[in-house]
């Protein structure tokens, strides 16, 4: 937050100047204003210009049932109460020693910012260095790839996936995304790929292979795998169980040529169950079966694209999501912190039911690419650090009757 405290305090400085009240009232609400949006589109990897979202979030998340979100609002309100009351009663400064004294505070307050953020410093990044090679899932393991068959291609990012380095983590980690009776039906490989940006960056980051957000990249210049694949004589399909609405997925999903798009209402309509949490919606762990269903069904191949939503930050005890006593399933985990808990649940379960899908003895061939948006974005640095903050796990499922063109470079996960 250095920029915007550097930033928003000399402005602060120079406004306090001012000899009207009114407009040290309207600079004070503000920038108190402004450093609030910067913190949440810092702490999310959310680019400035989506901030236009937040009335939508608002309005359609259920942020009031998370105790996080209210003890953040009411410090808002109340930082914004201040802000107006007081800003008029605030001196102009009358010696030079004054101005650096709010200089040296400014500052000093930057500094610890960064200092108290040193060690999760790397997951705030939107945007890769200058000439760093590009990489992704998709990109690593020519998923999708034409001349690889066809089967029938299921690619699933998972929300808030990261890479554990904790130990308790990395053992449940294992144990769900490296299944052992997997291997008798698929060529089972495992990666990392560094990440940029939010939610929304890594869906451009698979599906269209950049480093790039949906607000500034060129969907008019083709070549995002959902046309590929349709070229190639695939359905398409794109599933998600929040509303459509959410970042302008409606819109920019048909832009990707998603013949069939599938947002919470039409998830539900066919059968998936409602789940509770900040962000209501359809349950993932439905969405596996309405997945197969539609694979075993179809006589054409398919292309299925799946953004999950349970396990967005924060995931509260609930009992449609199975959270509500996650240390009796997860002990290890939960020994560790009730919040961590919570969010290997809802990966645990999600786990579940992919693993159910793809052993599902009718399910035609098909190769399945499970991984990672971006690390868990906690508030507390301290869950954060317990993350990768550079990288996220990709696991790949690629039916065994299928010879891939080039083997994938495996890496064990940390």
């Amino acid at each position: 937050m250095w920029r915007a405290i550097i930033t928003c305090g000399f402005l602060g400085l120079a406004l306090a100047q001012m000899p009207w009240p009114w407009l040290k009232r309207i600079a004070a609400v503000a920038l108190t204003g402004t450093m609030t949006v910067a913190f949440v589109m810092m702490n999310f990897n959310l680019d400035t210009y989506t901030s236009d979202q937040l009335p939508f979030f608002l309005r359609e998340s259920q942020w009031y049932v998370s105790n996080e979100y209210v003890m953040i609002g009411t410090l808002v309100v109340v930082g914004l109460w201040l802000a107006f009351t007081h800003a008029p009663s605030v001196p102009r400064f009358k010696a030079l020693h004054q101005w650096g004294m709010g200089i040296l505070a400014v500052l000093c307050l930057a500094g610890f910012d960064t200092f108290a953020a040193g060690a999760a410093l790397g997951s705030y990044g939107r945007q890769p260095a200058e000439g760093q090679a590009f990489q992704s899932a998709v990109h690593d393991t020519s998923f999708g790839a034409p001349g690889q068959g066809r089967h029938n291609v299921v690619l699933v990012v998972v929300e808030s996936l990261g890479v554990p380095l904790f130990a308790e983590g990395q053992s449940q980690f294992a144990a769900d995304w490296d299944r052992s009776e997997w291997r008798a039906r698929y060529a089972v490989s495992h990666g990392t790929v560094p990440y940029f940006g939010s939610t929304t960056h890594a869906e451009v980051r698979e599906l269209c292979g950049q480093w790039d957000n949906y607000t500034t990249f060129d969907f008019d210049k083709g070549g995002c795998l959902p046309q590929r694949m349709k070229m190639a004589g695939y359905q398409t399909t794109a599933m998600h169980a929040f509303d459509g609405g959410f970042f302008q997925r409606d819109e920019w999903w048909n832009k990707l040529d998603f013949q069939k798009q599938m947002f919470a209402p039409e998830l539900m309509q066919a059968g998936v169950r409602p789940c509770g949490g900040v962000f209501p919606g359809a349950c993932d762990t439905d969405i596996p079966t309405l997945i197969a269903k539609q694979i075993k069904q179809s006589h054409q191949p398919q292309f299925v694209y799946w953004l999950t939503l349970n396990s967005h930050l924060p995931v509260l005890p609930e009992q449609s999501l199975g959270t509500e006593q996650c240390s009796k399933a997860l002990a290890a985990v939960g020994a560790v912190s009730p919040r961590l808990c919570r969010l290997f649940t809802v990966h645990h379960n999600l786990a579940q039911a992919i693993s159910k899908m793809a052993m599902d003895p009718s399910l035609p061939p098909t190769d399945i690419l499970i991984v990672g948006d971006h690390t868990p974005p906690y508030f507390e640095r301290d869950l954060r650090a317990g993350f990768d903050l550079e990288n996220v796990p990709w696991v790949l499922l690629r039916a065994k009757d299928k010879a891939p063109v080039s083997q994938p470079q495996t890496s064990r996960l940390r």
